[in-house]
């Protein structure tokens, strides 16, 4: 039933419907690069309402997070894809979780240690509206190379 709800989630790519599941990892960086990553937000969330421990909703959601510098909940994000990031075992994302996962430890001291300044906050998060900037993270597509889409 998980599956067949998860297979049944659209995304919308430039008024086209398509299947998340199906190449989610390309889906999901192309809808970031063209700039929807609200829709990617959505992917994430309805991931999570299927599954909390669901690691590319966690994934999605703490890159989102980073990118719009929401900073009341990057925290948690970035521990919950640590915590759940721990306990995956494929060979292609144990690889790339080695980086990433340091990667995110260290983004969480330097929020802690230098905070933003409240005044250049706006202007950070404008950032985020860019488009045409890939995906930070491949972990999406270590997922998708250890068939976790399928």
């Amino acid at each position: 039933m998980k599956k067949l709800v998860i297979t049944l989630m659209l995304t919308v790519v430039n008024g086209t419907a398509v299947f998340a599941q199906t190449n989610f990892h390309t889906n999901v960086t192309n809808l970031w690069y063209q700039g929807y990553k609200s829709n990617v937000l959505e992917i994430a969330k309805q991931r999570l309402n299927v599954n909390s421990n669901d690691i590319a909703g966690l994934i999605l959601k703490a890159e989102y997070d980073l990118a719009f510098l929401e900073l009341d909940t990057i925290s948690n994000s970035f521990q919950r894809v640590i915590q759940i990031g721990d306990t995956i075992t494929t060979t292609n994302f144990v690889k790339r979780f080695e980086v990433e996962r340091q990667n995110l430890l260290d983004l969480l001291d330097v929020f802690k240690d230098e905070p933003i300044p409240v005044n250049e906050l706006p202007a950070e998060k404008a950032k985020a509206h860019i488009t045409e900037k890939p995906l930070p993270t491949s972990l999406i597509e270590a997922l998708q190379k250890d068939g976790y889409f399928d």
